[in-house]
Order: structure tokens, then sequence, then C-alpha cells
């Protein structure tokens, strides 16, 4: 049995954003997020609401590879905050775009080191990976994607076959769905699976697949 966590203080999630982000990717898990704390007091304890904040390196409108424009905070905002959880979305074409996006790879990296866990969903993988963040672990990442991310980071192991991973304090997850599925592995971890249970009752989701 799992058992909610004791936080001292509001846990603070950050959603990372850059241009051409998928917006799902970066809305399924906020949205999982968000509809957690409507659950929170079948705990039977006092939990504390999450603070979720999307952040760019510069803060303000980043377009999404939908078009949709999203308003974000600079980074920096939170370089001297406790930071909870980071969440890394995918991007369509994600590959061919880590060379531009040196600046939000070495936050992530930096980022890590003091958040309780970073995560990432879909194709989000290959930032954590040029990160060094994956380096010795295994991952998930999009079916179709897995064989680029094994070529291009052969210090990686990828699963082809999980839902999401869990590596120490790096979660990945397979595909843009599966970001949930994972979001709901973490509301669990944090909160209890009561509250997960009713989570996943109120998204209309399965709770919950394999994890590996």
């Amino acid at each position: 049995m799992l058992f909610a966590m004791s936080f001292t203080r509001q846990p603070l999630i950050l959603f990372v954003a850059y241009p051409g982000t998928g917006l799902l990717d970066l809305t399924g898990p906020q949205t999982a997020f968000w509809a957690a704390q409507r659950h929170m007091d079948v705990a039977g304890r006092d939990l504390l609401p999450y603070e979720g904040q999307t952040v760019s390196v510069q803060g303000g409108p980043v377009r999404t590879e939908e078009g949709v424009v999203i308003e974000t905070l600079p980074m920096s905002m939170f370089d001297e905050r406790s930071i909870d959880t980071v969440m890394v979305p995918a991007a369509a074409g994600i590959a061919g775009m880590l060379d531009g996006l040196g600046p939000t790879v070495d936050w992530i990296r930096q980022a890590s080191r003091r958040a309780r866990r970073t995560a990432s969903v879909c194709a989000g993988a290959f930032l954590l990976a040029e990160a060094g963040l994956l380096d010795g672990r295994r991952a998930a990442t999009h079916w179709a994607l897995c064989d680029l991310l094994a070529q291009r980071f052969p210090a990686v192991t990828v699963d082809r076959d999980a839902v999401f991973v869990r590596q120490a304090h790096i979660w990945t997850s397979a595909s843009v769905t599966a970001g949930i599925d994972l979001t709901l592995a973490l509301v669990e971890e944090d909160c209890g699976r009561a509250v997960a249970m009713d989570l996943a009752r109120d998204l209309a989701v399965r709770m919950q697949r394999p994890i590996k």
C-alpha cells in the first residue's frame, strides 16, 4: 500500500515550454495535477495543493507546434526556489531541434539536481538525454523514436515496451497520452492511491497501466 507523502511547503511543479512544444504534452499533465487537488481530501490527511507554473528560458509568449500561444514565466525566477517536480514535454522533430535548445537543456540539467524528481512526456526524453540525465538508465519514449533515441544516446537503455519508466528520481513516458499515466503515478506517490484512483475516474482513464 502506498501512503501520501508529507510536504512542509506547497509542491512547486515547473512545466518546461519552448518553441514548438506539443500542446497536449504540456497541458495533459497540467490538467491531471490540477484535477488531483479536487480529490485530496479523501487521503485522510492535510495535503498541500500543487503550485504549477509554465516556464521558458526568457519567459513571455511561446508558440506551441499547434499554433497556440501560451504565456510563460522566465526560468530564472525559480533558480532560488525549491522545485518539487520538473515536467518536460515533447515536440515534433525534437531530435533536430536539440542544437537550438541549449539554454533549455542546461536549465533542465541544473534544475534536476535540485528537484525531487524530473519527468518527460513522449519525445521529451531527448531533452533529458541531451542533459545527461538518462545516462546509464532505462527510458521510454514514443515507439517511432526508440531507434533514434538509442542511436543518438548509446548510454541510454531504451525500453520499447514500457508505458512509462521510473529510474530513481527520473521518469519518462512513451507517448503523449502516456504522460497522463505517468502523472497519475506521480500523484499516487504524493497523495496515495485513493486520490490517484479518484483522479483516474475523474479523467476517465485506467489506473494504471504497468510501470517499469
